[in-house]
């Protein structure tokens, strides 16, 4: 009955291929509306509009390809990877790091686009290493794992001693707004290696569905909860693109990294 209705990939399963379709759904869902939403937004702050549809309109092309029985193998064994996620989290990841990067630093922040560019380099680093550490099923995935983990490291590096600081200085409202979006997105973040961790790619603590249910879990609340957050305040976007350098106190010292 239930594959009259699915797709069901042969090294899925039922349970597993509906959560897909049901996450493939919420995100096609979000997209629209973050798409609605830009109707509110100030032409100089419209981007993170933009940015957040195409997350969750990514998210969604790669759930619909993985619920439709692609964008996975199956391994020796009969370890299932799927292939796909990491395709989604390669291009969703930096945007939203990306949007991040931009309620904290002000335009002419000194070193802002190199500061960027590293933020981005070390999360493209952390996903594709991850990658790697999904893909091979000898001990050696571990030593692909702990380079994901000290990208991830980089990441957090930069967002506390770099951004949060920065942030800091800017209007209320935009402090507020980072202090709502920082803590989410990576207290999220530290979950998803520790699910890696547990999941037949690791340890093998719980099954496949149980993975890909925590996963898609965390994957809606990493895109629609946290541009939901994000977007709920159009004013506050708009200081946030639109304040000076001069305003915030900034350092005029370019920023070492």
């Amino acid at each position: 009955m239930v594959s009259a209705f699915f797709a069901i990939g042969p090294g899925l399963g039922a349970p597993s291929s509906i959560v897909l379709w049901i996450t493939c759904a919420v995100m096609i869902a979000a997209a629209i509306i973050f798409s609605i939403m830009t109707r509110s937004a100030s032409p100089e702050s419209r981007h993170f509009y933009y940015a957040s549809a195409f997350i969750v309109l990514w998210a969604a092309t790669l759930y619909f390809v993985l619920a439709s029985g692609y964008g996975y193998v199956t391994q020796p064994g009969g370890h299932v990877f799927l292939f796909g996620r990491y395709i989604d989290w390669v291009v969703t990841t930096p945007l939203l790091l990306l949007d991040m990067a931009f309620v904290a630093l002000p335009k002419g922040f000194p070193g802002r686009n190199a500061l960027i560019a590293t933020l981005l380099g070390a999360d493209v680093y952390m996903i594709l290493t991850g990658f790697a550490a999904a893909f091979i099923r000898t001990g050696f995935r571990w030593a692909f794992f702990g380079m994901s983990c000290a990208g991830f490291l980089v990441i957090l590096y930069i967002i506390v001693t770099k951004l949060t600081p920065e942030a800091a200085r800017r209007s209320p409202d935009v402090k507020k707004l980072y202090t709502q979006i920082s803590p989410l997105l990576m207290g999220l973040w530290i979950c998803y290696p520790i699910i890696w961790v547990l999941s037949p790619s690791g340890w093998g603590v719980f099954n496949a569905f149980v993975a890909t249910l925590l996963f898609a879990v965390l994957d809606v609340l990493a895109k629609v909860g946290y541009g939901f957050v994000l977007l709920k305040q159009p004013a506050t976007l708009n200081q946030a693109e639109t304040q000076t350098v001069e305003a915030t106190g900034a350092s005029r010292v370019a920023t070492q990294y």
